[in-house]
């Protein structure tokens, strides 16, 4: 695609919107823009790559493994998540690699992506993110971790926080809760720990689960735990947010 950068980016929303009318033709030159990160500007290749559920097809696929190799490359991360939404499988092991990124936007990218792959072997690696230095990619690897469930994901989010006992770990709390009825006695048992901040934390997930069975508990921790938190805030008003959290997405459950 020649041409200076607008010309070309206005070219790119020309095709995608013929693209989502369905013409061929459309489809078929997006692909061949997909296919070849090395010949594109990044702004361009990012552009069509946001909207690869259009025109991606098996075509693109050896392209985007490419594109995933050259970790240099300033769309690499668009490149996971272009994977992700085609489900490409072999991209897999090369975004995992991307964990280990030097720019937290990437590895933000990669757990996003493993995320949406639903990807098992993936879980050692991400259990690792969440001892990341940057907070939005601890939150999006336990985001991850919620998304591929099963019982090593709940132990690797489980472990993380209990061991960090971090008042600010409420990403650990909400793809905890992500779990359902399994966690909603062992969260019930947490609100009993010594540590006011894990109380807090229990709290905070319960309230996202909805479950009866956490009500009776926030309730009574709402009117009668006034610990303080390493914040400064109450226990009391974290079951009361719990609360709220629980009567809000019950009340949507019952409108719909």
């Amino acid at each position: 695609m020649s041409g200076n950068r607008t010309t070309r980016l206005r070219a790119i929303d020309a095709l995608l919107e013929w693209a989502e009318l369905g013409h061929p033709q459309a489809r078929a030159a997006l692909s061949e823009v997909a296919s070849d990160h090395r010949t594109q500007d990044v702004t361009v290749w990012t552009k069509a790559l946001n909207r690869i559920a259009l025109f991606g097809d098996a075509s693109v696929e050896p392209g985007l493994l490419r594109a995933l190799v050259d970790t240099g490359h300033r769309g690499v991360r668009w490149t996971a998540l272009a994977c992700a939404e085609l489900g490409l499988r072999r991209a897999v092991p090369l975004i995992t690699t991307l964990l280990e990124h030097p720019d937290p936007m990437v590895r933000e990218a990669a757990c996003e992506a493993l995320g949406l792959f639903q990807e098992p072997a993936a879980i050692p690696a991400l259990a690792a993110r969440l001892n990341d230095e940057i907070p939005w990619v601890r939150s999006r690897a336990a985001l991850a971790l919620g998304h591929i469930g099963g019982d090593r994901a709940l132990a690797a989010l489980w472990q993380a926080m209990m061991e960090h006992r971090n008042p600010k770990a409420n990403h650990l709390a909400s793809a905890i809760a992500a779990f359902g009825p399994p966690v909603v006695e062992d969260l019930i048992t947490l609100t009993n720990d010594p540590d006011p901040d894990l109380r807090a934390l229990a709290c905070r997930a319960l309230g996202s689960t909805a479950d009866d069975r956490a009500l009776p508990t926030l309730e009574r921790l709402a009117a009668h735990d006034l610990a303080i938190t390493t914040l400064g805030g109450l226990v009391a008003t974290a079951a009361k947010q719990g609360l709220r959290t629980a009567h809000r997405i019950r009340a949507r459950t019952a409108s719909t």
